[in-house]
């Protein structure tokens, strides 16, 4: 026994032909418009067009593989649907309208038994789920939502430290994300630029934006790293833009040649992502004499991101707004800026603290460029990715990670955040604040973090003297 269905639904949106077709063909995002969906993914390597499949795992126990069987860029999706409970063909027609795009939805869906019985029993159930995933998607291309704002609850959970550690975990990844909204923007004419791209966090955002189109530089310390990881991206997603530069950021004289090498190109920098970092214990200095720490993880962004300045205003002329996406960590609240012991010359060392300190440092210089530049259209944020099980975290803190790895998030989990700061149309619309999980976070829980005026000041002063 099998029961046939039919949908026919259609909507406007006020969006550009070509990004409309661009979000909706990359079809494993269509959890972000259909409320039955759980997850999507991507099957296929290369460019999308015949023969691309996606796995759709349904909220109702189910999966849906997708087969794209016809391809007619910015015009027309024909695809297949294979599943246990019913085989489908999904026909999308795109078509170009004086204010915006006409997206007409076709689909037949063939039941067999027993769900044959109850489509038959409840034949308006299907048409329901049509029109709610129809709805999805224009609330999605419409993309008008507001950034989000820090929750009383949050902050509450940040300043009881237990409740707000326990975020960081990959729970609180999947408690956080029932509450996400849509990211639609449309990437393929945007410039970013990822420091520490060949592993953990980094190359998990490069994955997230090579797939959106978007245009990459790479920034990396092994060249025959970052080849491979740049050719991987090419023929994963098909995109053909990734590109690679190489520098070791813990010496100003590569990140100055580097900013240099930029600035000649005259490229404008849509997107700017300090990622690159490590945690070294016991202290090292590095060839220019610095303890690597400090020169890693706060005087090299402080030089790169001040000498990219211009590319970064260049890009804000063209496209409204920049961005900068400062990656920190939950180790900043436990430690307050030392200005006169940057280098963590005195006492005993402690990797984690020197690591702690300087992240502390460059959320301080995320509220002073965000402060300073807003007249330019770049705003400037720092996010932390929680616990990541990152190559990192497993060199450098082995027993942390031997205590937690049940509990950590993967890669890609910490690193949506650093992808919604880069990418979503609402975060262009705030500065200056530290982001988990895609909300506010407070950025000093513990007394005796914050530093005094005086102390800001001065930092940037001995900052600006060293570069």
């Amino acid at each position: 026994m099998t029961r046939t269905i039919r949908l026919d639904e259609t909507i406007e949106v006020q969006r550009p032909l070509h990004e409309v077709f661009a979000y909706i063909s990359e079809f494993s995002r269509i959890e972000e418009w259909d409320p039955a969906v759980a997850r999507g993914a991507r099957l296929t390597d290369g460019p999308l067009g015949v023969g691309s499949q996606f796995l759709i795992d349904m909220k109702a126990g189910f999966s849906l593989r997708y087969t794209v069987v016809e391809w007619e860029p910015d015009r027309r999706l024909l695809m297949t649907v294979d599943s246990k409970p019913f085989t489908a063909r999904e026909e999308i027609f795109f078509e170009r309208i004086p204010d915006g795009t006409r997206i007409r939805y076709v689909a037949t869906f063939d039941f067999v038994a027993p769900l044959a019985c109850l489509a038959k029993k409840f034949p308006g159930m299907m048409d329901r789920v049509g029109k709610s995933a129809m709805a999805g998607m224009k609330r999605a291309l419409e993309d008008r939502f507001d950034p989000p704002r820090a929750a009383w609850g949050t902050m509450l959970a940040d300043r009881l430290v237990v409740p707000g550690m326990l975020g960081f975990t990959r729970f609180g990844y999947g408690s956080a994300r029932r509450r996400w909204r849509p990211v639609s923007a449309y990437l393929r004419d945007r410039h970013i630029l990822i420091t520490g791209a060949t592993s953990g966090l980094g190359l998990a955002t490069a994955e997230v934006l090579a797939a959106r189109g978007a245009q990459l530089t790479l920034v990396a310390r092994d060249a025959r790293k970052a080849k491979r990881v740049a050719q991987d991206l090419q023929r994963r997603f098909g995109n053909r833009r990734i590109h690679v530069e190489i520098a070791d950021l813990s010496l100003l004289a590569d990140v100055r040649a580097l900013a240099a090498r930029l600035l000649k190109k005259g490229k404008a920098i849509d997107v700017l992502v300090n990622n690159a970092g490590a945690l070294v214990n016991p202290r090292e200095e590095t060839a220019e004499g610095l303890e690597k720490s400090f020169a890693l993880l706060l005087l090299s962004p402080y030089l790169l991101v001040e000498r990219l300045h211009p590319l970064l205003k260049k890009a804000a002329s063209q496209h409204d707004v920049a961005r900068v996406v400062n990656v920190l960590s939950g180790g900043m609240y436990t430690q307050k800026i030392h200005v006169d012991d940057l280098q963590s010359r005195e006492g005993a060392y402690s990797g984690s603290v020197a690591y702690a300190r300087a992240k502390r440092g460059l959320m301080i210089l995320t509220e002073e460029w965000a402060r300073r530049w807003a007249k330019d259209g770049i705003v400037v944020n720092a996010m932390h990715p929680g616990w990541a099980d990152t190559p990192g975290v497993v060199v450098a803190l082995p027993e942390f990670h031997r205590a937690t790895k049940r509990v950590l998030r993967t890669p890609e989990e910490g690193a949506d955040t650093i992808v919604w700061l880069a990418a979503a149309t609402e975060a262009g619309r705030v500065s200056g604040e530290f982001w988990l999980d895609r909300r506010p976070h407070a950025k000093h829980v513990l007394p005796g973090t914050r530093e005094t005026p005086a102390e800001r000041r001065k930092l940037l002063k001995v900052l600006a003297a060293y570069v």
